[in-house]
């Protein structure tokens, strides 16, 4: 296994597995204001928990994947290059989504709000942390990344 192989794996499911524990960070948190709209027929009851675990990790072998790809191409250094990266996933990521919300869904705006502010403060966090890490990892290993994950 080549070493940017171990560096993908690792991030990804460190990655993977904040994504997980903020989503139910943010499920607890936001609950008080999604539950009076509990009866809205678009919820799935009980939530598919094992997917959304599944999911999640994919999600952060994604994050860390492309990040690594890209790494070059961010401006910044550490925690600076994972808010640039937080920002380009963010707009992709939850901006895109909340707009689509409200275009193809009657979902109350508070939802949608709330929604989009935990989905970027998560995405934020998720890419900072990922960038400090990965910045660790390779002064650890005294290595450069000029080329990227390609």
């Amino acid at each position: 296994m080549t070493v940017k192989t171990k560096k993908i794996l690792a991030c990804g499911i460190m990655t993977g597995v904040l994504f997980i524990i903020f989503d139910m960070i943010i499920a607890i948190s936001t609950s008080p204001i999604f539950s009076p709209y509990s009866d809205l027929p678009i919820w799935k009851t009980p939530p598919n928990i094992l997917a959304g675990t599944i999911f999640d990790l994919i999600n952060g072998f994604i994050l860390a994947a492309v990040y690594m790809m890209i790494y070059n191409g961010i401006p910044g250094f550490g925690w600076k290059k994972g808010l640039n990266y937080g920002i380009i996933v963010g707009l992709f990521r939850v901006v895109m989504t909340s707009f689509s919300t409200i275009v193809m869904y009657n979902i109350p705006l508070t939802l949608v709000i709330t929604s989009f502010v935990t989905g970027f403060i998560e995405i934020m966090t998720l890419c900072i942390i990922l960038a400090v890490v990965y910045e660790k990892e390779l002064s650890h290993r005294g290595l450069n990344d000029k080329n990227g994950l390609i």
